[in-house]
């Protein structure tokens, strides 16, 4: 399908997308822990604190950043769930490549998405 091919190609670069994959227009995209040291550690104490911590954060960034509703994959956290609308134009599935793109190369090279996470797990603890 060329949304996926065109999503599988535009996170090539990022070293925490370990695969696209999918049926029809629905597409997972599977995240894995960081190689880079300091991002590495960041997510194993976020990790460590809550295991869905950071596909929460994931789900989080598109719809803030682009108005687009991505969900975790069920249990596991580290699966993101992107659905185009069951109605697009052509335009639509580029938008929603470059989101995910955008938001990815957002995780891998700036402290935003950490932020995000802490901000997030300080909001959990005040609530327990």
């Amino acid at each position: 399908m060329e949304f996926r091919g065109n999503l599988r190609e535009a996170l090539k670069p990022c070293e925490m997308v370990r695969d696209v994959r999918g049926e029809r227009m629905l597409t997972g995209i599977e995240f894995q822990a960081p190689r880079n040291l300091s991002m590495r550690m960041s997510f194993e104490t976020f990790k460590a604190a809550h295991p869905a911590l950071f596909g929460q954060i994931l789900v989080m960034r598109p719809f803030k950043d682009r108005d687009i509703l991505t969900q975790i994959c069920g249990n596991h956290f580290m699966v993101l769930k992107v659905a185009p609308r069951l109605t697009v134009n052509e335009a639509q599935p580029n938008y929603c490549v470059e989101s995910i793109q955008s938001v990815s190369e957002t995780i891998h090279s700036s402290s935003v998405f950490w932020l995000d996470a802490l901000n997030l797990g300080r909001r959990a603890m005040s609530l327990s």
